[in-house]
């Protein structure tokens, strides 16, 4: 099927094809953002003591990086 239709046509298709995933991966982000977390759910981040993973977002050495370039903006 797809052999048998001309280039304007498969452009065409191709740019409706990614604007439809652009938009559901943006629907599907705000909904995740809006979702409430459940009951019981704790938050890592306030049991996080550190590990050997300096990179991790989690990590107490990126809160304090954070609040040091807050304080000196």
């Amino acid at each position: 099927m797809i052999f048998l239709l001309n280039d304007v046509t498969r452009i065409i298709l191709s740019i409706v094809i990614v604007i439809v995933c652009v938009f559901l991966f943006i629907g599907t982000y705000l909904l995740n953002k809006r979702t409430k977390a459940p009951e019981g759910c704790k938050d890592p981040s306030s049991e996080c003591e550190g590990c050997a993973m300096i990179g991790c977002s989690k990590h107490p050495q990126q809160n304090k990086e954070k609040e040091i370039n807050k304080n000196n903006d």
